[in-house]
């Protein structure tokens, strides 16, 4: 059986969890540090924004500028999602090659096997929603997710939801119901742990490590970051903070239109 390393951060800044998870995963790829599930929530409320998504079309900027929630855009694709500290976030990090199958539908539903067993273990319904790469309970999201290949590792990240603050989702968002099954608002679409009488959030930890162990058929040891992998990542936040990482794909959008607009003389 195979071991992984478990890391558990706890709180830390949304930005840097984008660095550090890719971080972990050049190691990871490279073979020099062993396959990782990382836990984490964060300090302060973000919207993670997948690779190839555009703000413009999925934030409502302005508002999380006036209200300090940050955004995030990951190397990773999927869509966004808006999180605080009621979410329990975790990135799951292995050798392309290894457990988690090569096809991205087949690794969505080995590793997101994990979280519902997870649930179940905590007495609760769940069940894997393919077409949005998702976990329902009793119809409703609980858990949203995103992957990403790169550098000889595939990572699948997600939330699972403790509490959540819809009112203020639906003030960051654009259109958050738009990974839900049809619903009016997204209320209607999520459910919560808190909701199904779930407050214990180390019990919820120690569900979804073993629920992920025994859909990986792995095993997991305690671990910590690594100096280079602390270092790596400090270097790489820089790149997370950038006005032209965030808004990368809309620079291309705007450049596309201008590139194509005909020149005065053509008018």
């Amino acid at each position: 059986m195979k071991i992984w390393r478990f890391l558990d951060l706890d709180k830390i800044d949304g930005f840097y969890s984008a660095a550090l998870f890719e971080s972990i995963a050049k190691y990871v790829g490279a073979g020099s540090l062993p396959e990782t599930m990382l836990f984490w929530r964060v300090k302060s409320p973000v919207v993670y924004l997948g690779y190839h998504q555009r703000v413009e079309d999925e934030i409502n900027a302005g508002f999380c500028s006036q209200n300090n929630i940050g955004i995030v855009r990951r190397v990773l694709g999927g869509g966004c999602g808006f999180c605080d500290e009621n979410q329990l976030l975790y990135s799951v990090i292995g050798r392309e090659g290894g457990v988690i199958p090569n096809d991205i539908q087949g690794a969505y539903s080995k590793v997101l096997g994990g979280v519902v067993n997870a649930l179940e273990t905590l007495g609760i319904e769940g069940e894997l929603e393919p077409v949005r790469n998702a976990v329902f309970s009793k119809g409703r999201k609980i858990s949203g997710n995103a992957q990403g290949r790169f550098e000889g590792a595939v990572l699948i990240n997600g939330s699972l939801l403790l509490d959540f603050d819809f009112e203020l989702m639906d003030k960051v968002l654009k259109n958050p119901t738009k990974n839900l099954r049809p619903v009016a608002h997204a209320r209607e679409g999520m459910t919560t742990l808190k909701e199904m009488g779930i407050a214990d959030i180390e019990a919820v930890k120690q569900a979804l490590r073993q629920g992920f162990e025994k859909a990986l058929g792995i095993s997991s040891r305690n671990g910590t970051l690594t100096l280079s992998e602390a270092e790596t990542a400090n270097r790489l936040l820089d790149k997370y903070l950038q006005h032209d990482w965030i808004y990368r794909m809309d620079i291309k959008r705007a450049l596309r239109k201008s590139s194509s607009a005909p020149s005065p003389q053509q008018a």
